[in-house]
């Protein structure tokens, strides 16, 4: 009866804010939000050659980052609970896991505002609300996600905001590396060079057991993924090491195990920890560009030239 109570709650503010119903993928236009397909609660952003899509019944995730036709994130087919990109709260000790249900799959409540797209969770146990807001740059090819951690709890609590996303395997991730020291089981598959943390997917390095991840420090913030020529970069504001919340790292990776649906990577990074007072909200942006490398630059990891792009990319707003 709850998801009945909330699709309907969806479907009647859409109605009354002027959300597009389902066209034809080339009749959309650009930074518009239209529903994928009838009685549905996805939803559809075109820029260009690329398309977001969103599922407000299930967490407000993104489920597929289509380029080319080529989607760059992995799907429920690979891993049925771990696939699309999401957001929780930092750090993960505070609610083990899974993850808190409210925040990551349980369905949001959807408006539009104007071209933003704004889905709102249910309280977790913990007493934590997020707002998702997320719309398109036509002008500057960007998708852009405004997250807000509203504590509700009715006592203070300490959080950081942390975005996961889930790409495919056989490429790799790049960041400037930060202070401190790099810490996890990917540390075999990772090497600095020139400020530059690289990490290369090789199936015969990934850990047998123990931890699969990569904890780091990061700089200038931004983090990059790489498969074939098409470039994934996240933007977000950077922070210092002891700004990270406890045992987490500013810039995270993961490694999943291989099944005979395959695997993914998970590039992640979050934001300051700090106290929100009842009542109180935190605010964090998160850019995300993707474009095609040149044929004229190199592809292999540690090639200057490839930082450059990134960072042209990310000057560029």
């Amino acid at each position: 009866m709850e998801l009945m109570r909330r699709l309907v709650t969806i479907f009647f503010v859409l109605a009354t804010s002027g959300v597009c119903l389902a066209q034809p993928v080339e009749q959309q236009p650009e930074g518009r939000w239209f529903l994928a397909g009838k009685d549905s609660t996805r939803f559809r952003l075109r820029l260009g050659d690329q398309y977001m899509e969103v599922d407000a019944g299930l967490g407000g995730r993104i489920t597929s980052l289509l380029v080319d036709g080529h989607d760059l994130l992995t799907d429920n087919t690979v891993d049925a609970f771990n696939w699309g990109s999401t957001f929780w709260p930092s750090p993960q000790s505070d609610w083990k896991w899974p993850p808190p249900a409210e925040i990551d799959n349980e369905p949001y409540t959807v408006t539009l505002e104007e071209r933003r797209l704004k889905m709102v969770s249910k309280k977790s146990p913990a007493g934590l609300v997020i707002t998702k807001l997320i719309s398109g740059n036509v002008q500057g090819n960007c998708f852009l996600l405004d997250y807000t951690i509203t504590n509700m709890s009715g006592k203070p609590l300490t959080v950081a905001p942390w975005e996961i996303t889930r790409v495919k395997t056989g490429g790799m991730a790049f960041f400037p590396m930060g202070a401190g020291e790099r810490k996890g089981g990917l540390l075999p598959l990772t090497r600095e060079k020139d400020g530059i943390v690289w990490f290369v997917y090789r199936e015969e390095g990934l850990p047998s057991k123990g931890d699969r991840q990569l904890y780091s420090d990061g700089a200038e913030g931004w983090l990059a993924a790489l498969n074939g020529r098409t470039i994934f970069v996240k933007q977000f504001p950077d922070i210092t090491l002891e700004q990270a919340a406890p045992k987490e790292g500013e810039i995270e990776l993961y490694a999943s195990p291989l099944t005979k649906s395959g695997g993914y990577v998970e590039i992640e990074h979050q934001g300051a920890y700090q106290v929100l007072s009842p009542g109180a909200s935190s605010h964090w942006q998160v850019t995300w560009k993707i474009r095609r490398i040149p044929d004229s630059i190199n592809t292999q990891a540690g090639n200057p030239a490839l930082v450059d792009f990134v960072r042209n990319m990310v000057k560029k707003n």
